[in-house]
């Protein structure tokens, strides 16, 4: 049998696990609340999750699995990411006076349609005699080189450019542009025409389009928030539609779940009940061996070792000060994959055979605090938190050298570092939301409860209650 050092938990990043370990997605993955299925039968579209829940993990074990079917009707599946995604660029696809949330909706159908076309005529029935006029009209597309699709960045450059906008008219025989307003309408009917296109469009098999990496591209801009509101608007729609018509296409989100609730708009609450699926994997640490995350380290351990195992049975010492030992470790996570599968990938390098020792145990948390944690959070308030801002932070916190602090006395000492009063409520805001702090007060009974994010998404900051730092910083803050 492998050794604990030996064991392949995984990787931070799902895309480089399905090339580097893609036996950890095809036997090693654990469908949290059935997402995976919700997905397949076409229930669900919208996946959110906190940072490193296993939202990218979703669309590579899609890609994956729909890659080891040998059938030419399989549903084919096409993951596209957004970083980088030049917002700007995008804003002019639909010139006009229109307010964006007119706009930005026909632009991303635009965008969306081009790249589902550019798959379904690879698919093995796209040549069939019934298309020969939709091929006609994709060959149109060909000559203004918005097809084939390299990336979703060049195609929006692309569409944004101008003069654009009269070639495409030209070339699809609509009336020239000669106002603005008559310009909009010959648009909307280009984007509708390629709706219909797609919809009749003969295939042999389906098609599902994963939008994925939202996350790497938020900045404090609004066009963006703006932006990506449309994105969730109009795929709702095309996949409402898409369904009505039987047509075996289907476009997934993946989206933070912070940032799906800053996103503007009146019916997020619709689409989150009807279409959504929430990768929550919190569970009681108190029954640790009821947690997904304990089944999901077990169940990759075992393909390590080749045979059944449970990790914290054979190779850690029944409790760590006073925990039992998962109870422990979870506590040093924000009950995510990511957190949990790199504490344990960080303790692997300080194994020596046998149990693992305390030592060892507390060598490996303090890697996974200063090398994984503590940059995982500054990753994650990357668009909410500037780097200089973040640098001035760690040095308040540094300087209180408190775990838990009142927001009085945290108040003063971030004065003197520059940061005003609604400035720091801000960045508390953004600090709770992604878990890195926490809430603590006592009861009428006399008990102290904690609350973070990460246990109750309807949680929010309250300044008036004492703030708690996770313990997963502790280390890298030298607070312990």
């Amino acid at each position: 049998m492998k050794s604990f050092s030996e064991i392949e938990f995984g990787k931070a990043r799902g895309e480089l696990e399905a090339t580097d370990l893609p036996v950890l997605l095809e036997r090693g993955f654990y469908d949290i609340k059935g997402s995976l299925a919700s997905v397949n039968k076409r229930d669900k579209y919208l996946i959110l999750g906190f940072k490193g829940s296993g939202k990218s993990t979703i669309g590579e074990k899609l890609r994956l699995d729909s890659e080891a079917i040998q059938s030419r009707q399989k549903q084919l599946i096409v993951v596209k990411h957004l970083e980088d995604f030049p917002f700007k660029n995008f804003s002019k696809i639909f010139a006009g006076q229109a307010e964006p949330e007119a706009k930005y909706p026909t632009s991303w159908s635009w965008i969306l349609m081009l790249v589902i076309i550019d798959h379904l005529r690879s698919d093995p029935g796209a040549r069939d005699p019934i298309n020969l006029s939709y091929n006609e009209s994709i060959r149109k597309l060909e000559s203004l080189g918005v097809l084939p699709v390299a990336d979703i960045k060049k195609l929006v450059i692309q569409s944004s450019k101008s003069g654009f906008r009269a070639n495409l008219f030209n070339v699809f025989e609509v009336t020239n542009e000669t106002t603005t307003q008559s310009g909009d309408l010959n648009f909307m009917t280009i984007v509708e025409s390629l709706k219909l296109l797609v919809q009749n469009y003969y295939t042999e098999g389906g098609l599902t389009l994963v939008i994925d990496g939202l996350d790497d591209i938020l900045s404090k801009r609004e066009v963006q928030y703006q932006s990506l509101a449309a994105l969730i608007f109009e795929v709702d729609r095309l996949n409402l539609h898409f369904k009505k018509n039987k047509k075996p296409i289907q476009i997934v989100v993946l989206c933070r779940t912070e940032l799906f609730e800053r996103l503007p708009g009146p019916n997020k609450n619709k689409i989150r009940q009807d279409s959504a699926v929430e990768l929550d994997w919190y569970h009681d640490p108190k029954e640790p061996e009821k947690s997904m995350l304990v089944r999901l380290a077990n169940l990759r351990a075992s393909l390590s070792v080749e045979e059944e195992v449970d990790v914290f049975a054979k190779w850690f010492p029944e409790r760590i000060d006073g925990d039992k030992a998962a109870h422990f470790l979870l506590d040093l996570t924000r009950h995510t994959p990511r957190d949990f599968l790199a504490l344990l990938n960080s303790i692997r390098p300080y194994y020596e055979g046998g149990i693992l020792s305390r030592d060892q145990i507390l060598s490996g948390a303090r890697s996974y605090s200063t090398n994984y944690f503590l940059p995982e959070i500054r990753d994650e308030l990357v668009g909410y938190i500037g780097e200089d801002t973040m640098d001035r932070l760690i040095a308040v916190f540094g300087e209180v050298r408190e775990r838990e602090i009142s927001s009085t006395k945290l108040k003063d000492v971030a004065s003197n570092y520059g940061f005003s009063e609604d400035d720091l409520l801000s960045i508390l805001k953004s600090l709770f939301d992604c878990s890195a702090i926490g809430n603590k007060w006592r009861t009428p009974s006399g008990t102290n409860r904690y609350e973070f994010r990460f246990r109750n998404r309807n949680s929010a900051f309250d300044r008036t209650k004492t703030i708690v730092l996770h313990k997963g910083l502790w280390k890298a803050l030298n607070l312990v």
